[in-house]
């Protein structure tokens, strides 16, 4: 049963409390040895610091972070990974390493990440601050709506439920209506999932006659998309599954999740300052935004990723920062309003995948027959996200069947989903005197997470 009580909200008292002069001491030191172990141990951390001229003993302000240290991106690692063969940016050799994950990128091409047996368990501690304040403890049971695949997102959630000694539940492998049906007759006091998969979930069992309120879940939880944080959104799950509480987790694959929504959930989510450094950069100069509610892009460093580290990360996610949140917590760590707002590059998550338009367009080249005409047409059908790639054909006796389906393959090997595709003839597609338009977004404005969460101007 989950019952938050008084004092007993805070897994980490000192931290989650500690003024941010405190906190900032503690970041920069964090953030100085982390610097210096990537030095030592990676060779590309190594080579982007030479190339910067910069040494581990010149950070030691934060002025030195914010305008010495070089940035990293994605694309660091994908470059690194693939001229060295396997991974990219590894700061210990493969005898450490315990599992292996991937995620995609705006090149249509996976990042491999490694984790340590260490690593793996301090990810599990992430998720123990926001379910501890909201009541949950060991005994409590939790329900994987998961396939377990190389996603890392809901396994690092597997490790936070072990953690917390709760009872593990998986859906693995089952059809939509055998987990409605699995968790109407286990009862599981948390369901875990996207938001969008849940609400499917939900519609499915009410077609069926399987109402999913009959099984008594307190609590949803999950991550991977913006739903949990759409206010919309979460009353439409709180009226589906007749629960009180909804569990928003941020994360970054990179990283894990760095992000979690509190007891007094108040429209965001707080940085886990304890796991990881966070702040806020204007996306086209790098310079640090610090007037409070302004938009940037967040960057990150992590305090739990030896094996593969990642420092001053763009993660290309826009976010509003309130240092000093007062709504009732008492948790003095960073908050993001409306969590991710946007992203410096359009990304549509379909199925829980981030797909990028960009490595879209990336795969569509490296199909032959194929032309660099084509249109992205995303819709959402029984609450979940689609996206149909439609492309124009080099020439008119081609086989387009045969290439649409070619392309579908190409995109499930290099994406991790399957999207619909379509190939037309060729000059179907309108051409443009100016900016090319590619992206058609067909949804309902209450159903695009920009519609709710805007930049401030």
């Amino acid at each position: 049963m989950i019952t938050p009580v008084g004092d007993e909200r805070y897994w980490n008292k000192p931290t989650q409390t500690a003024p941010r002069e405190v906190l900032d001491a503690m970041h920069l030191a964090r953030i100085r040895h982390m610097v210096a172990w990537a030095y030592e141990q990676s060779p590309l951390h190594r080579a982007l610091y030479d190339q910067a001229g910069v040494k581990p003993d010149d950070i030691r302000t934060w002025d030195d972070y914010h305008y010495r240290l070089p940035f990293t991106d994605k694309p660091h690692y994908v470059a690194d990974q693939e001229a060295r063969g396997g991974f990219g940016g590894v700061a210990l050799p493969p005898e450490h390493w315990q599992q292996y994950f991937h995620t995609t990128g705006t090149t249509g091409r996976f990042l491999n990440e490694v984790f340590t047996q260490y690593e793996m368990h301090k990810a599990g501690t992430q998720y123990c601050y926001g379910m501890w304040d909201v009541g949950v403890r060991p005994g409590d049971s939790i329900y994987f709506c998961f396939d377990w695949g190389a996603w890392i997102g809901l396994w690092s959630f597997y490790w936070g439920a072990r953690n917390l000694g709760l009872r593990v539940m998986s859906g693995g492998g089952a059809s939509g209506i055998d987990r409605v049906r699995q968790i109407r007759e286990l009862r599981p006091t948390i369901v875990c999932g996207t938001p969008t998969y849940l609400l499917h979930l939900a519609e499915l069992g009410g077609s069926q006659g399987l109402d999913v309120r009959e099984a008594g879940v307190q609590m949803l939880a999950g991550g991977g998309e913006a739903g949990f944080s759409i206010p919309a959104t979460r009353r439409e799950l709180a009226q589906a599954w007749g629960v009180e509480r909804i569990y928003d987790a941020y994360g970054v694959g990179e990283a894990l999740f760095v992000a979690q929504s509190c007891r007094e959930w108040a429209g965001g989510v707080h940085v886990i300052e304890d796991v990881c450094h966070s702040y806020s950069v204007d996306p086209a100069t790098g310079e640090p935004v610090t007037e409070p509610g302004a938009v940037g892009e967040n960057v990150l460093t992590s305090y739990a990723h030896f094996a593969q580290p990642f420092i001053k990360y763009r993660t290309h996610d826009l976010v509003r920062r309130d240092p000093q949140p007062d709504h009732g917590c008492g948790w003095s760590w960073h908050y993001l309003p409306g969590v991710v707002l946007g992203r410096t590059d359009f990304m549509v998550t379909v199925r829980g995948v981030n797909v990028y338009p960009t490595a879209v367009e990336n795969l569509i080249g490296e199909i032959p027959g194929l032309t660099n005409h084509y249109e992205l047409h995303v819709t959402r059908e029984h609450g979940m996200d689609r996206m149909l790639v439609k492309v124009e054909a080099a020439g008119a006796t081609l086989d387009r069947h045969a290439m649409g389906l070619a392309l579908a393959d190409h995109l499930r090997t290099h994406l991790g989903v399957r999207l619909e595709t379509e190939i037309v003839e060729p000059g179907a597609l309108p051409r443009y005197e100016l900016k090319t338009k590619r992206i058609f977004d067909h949804r309902a404005p209450e159903e695009r997470p920009s519609a709710t969460f805007g930049r401030r101007d």
